[in-house]
């Protein structure tokens, strides 16, 4: 994934707000200028994951850019819209099975916030869809997938993964994967591992092209939204994609009234400060910004976001945004908002989270390398 410009940054992370709001549009037309070229704009667009959103903002706020820029966003647009569509009714078929087999679940991340929290679940796209099991659930649920068309696709993971290999189904050109979770995302240094029984006591229903689901509660959604997009790169800071912000701004927005405050900070507790400090990079709407100012130990100080470079093979241009994250990255990752909590994780916390991080990357590859090792020994 290329790194953004810092105006293509700007430009699709204001389009992560819901569409329709005059001070968005407004922003969105200041900030067109600062982008370097329209092709970046959608390319980016598309590995982020935004093309709807994208050209929802642009249609709404009337912005003048050229035809052929705008039948590909279209043309993106319709590709989702048909993959959702078949996704739905394939889904459909794996609910019934499942319930039919006894296996229960819950619906993970954005496949249920396209249908609880944006106005158009088309605007949502998504990759595959997770599921939640129960460990003990695993060989059934995988039995469900196979009688229902779905086979192992993708890349193979271990067996202590916090999932499994992801299982596809092709139809009607649009191929649908789903990935069967048995812990909510992988195992992070000092984050909680949380599993099925852990959260489903807090579950919320929604439904998917007729079929009544169950997913995380808001607390918990708003906490694996944030994790999995802020949290559990420790080494990877530019594996971020701007959905996932846009996951987190849609579902704050909706249930700003609706959550547990206390509990969202007895369990996930740098999440409200993280929430304010994200208002550097997406401001929030007046009653929403008032509501999280009051979650926060105080009043951040205003930072400037700009992106990260995503280079997965650590070149020497990411090395020192792995060490000394910038600023608002910092802030965002560890819900800082008081310059004490900021020395204690400049100078301890992040790099007890670094050195763990990298520790138990070179645990986890280290099999393989001795595989590969023995094998070119052999051959010698």
């Amino acid at each position: 994934m290329a790194t953004l410009s810092d105006g293509a940054f700007l430009f699709l992370s204001l389009c992560a707000q819901p569409p329709g709001s005059a001070a968005v549009a407004q922003r969105l037309s200041s900030a067109l200028p600062t982008v370097p070229s329209f092709d970046e704009l959608v390319t980016a667009a598309e590995q982020h994951g935004m093309e709807p959103l994208a050209l929802a903002h642009i249609d709404r706020a009337g912005l003048a850019i050229p035809t052929d820029v705008r039948d590909r966003l279209r043309a993106r647009r319709t590709q989702h819209a048909h993959a959702a569509a078949v996704r739905g009714r394939v889904v459909a078929d794996v609910v019934c099975a499942m319930a039919q087999a006894g296996v229960p679940f819950l619906v993970l991340k954005g496949a249920a916030l396209a249908h609880l929290v944006y106005d158009d679940a088309r605007l949502r796209p998504m990759r595959d869809v997770d599921l939640l099991i129960r460990k003990a659930d695993a060989g059934r649920a995988h039995d469900v997938l196979m009688r229902c068309g779905f086979r192992p696709g993708g890349i193979a993971v271990p067996s202590r993964h916090h999932h499994s290999q992801g299982m596809a189904r092709t139809l009607e050109g649009a191929t649908v994967t789903i990935e069967l979770h048995h812990e909510l995302m992988v195992r992070t240094p000092f984050v909680e591992p949380r599993d099925y029984d852990d959260l489903i006591r807090r579950s919320q229903p929604f439904e998917w092209n007729g079929m009544a689901c169950q997913t995380l509660g808001c607390e918990d959604m708003l906490w694996h939204v944030y994790a999995h997009a802020f949290v559990i790169n420790t080494l990877r800071p530019g594996a971020i994609r701007l959905l996932s912000v846009a996951d987190l701004v849609h579902a704050t927005e909706a249930w700003i009234d609706r959550i547990d405050w206390a509990q969202l900070r007895r369990q996930y507790g740098r999440l409200p400060r993280a929430l304010h400090v994200l208002h550097d990079l997406v401001p929030w709407p007046p009653h929403v910004a008032a509501v999280l100012r009051e979650q926060a130990e105080r009043p951040a100080t205003a930072v400037r976001a700009y992106p990260i470079d995503s280079d997965p093979d650590w070149s020497m241009t990411l090395i020192p945004d792995v060490l000394w994250p910038p600023e608002w990255w910092f802030r965002m990752r560890y819900g800082i908002t008081a310059w004490p909590r900021w020395v204690w994780f400049r100078g301890v916390g992040h790099p007890a989270h670094l050195a763990l991080s990298a520790g138990r990357a070179v645990m986890t590859r280290l099999p393989r390398w001795f595989g590969l090792h023995r094998t070119d020994a052999s051959q010698v």
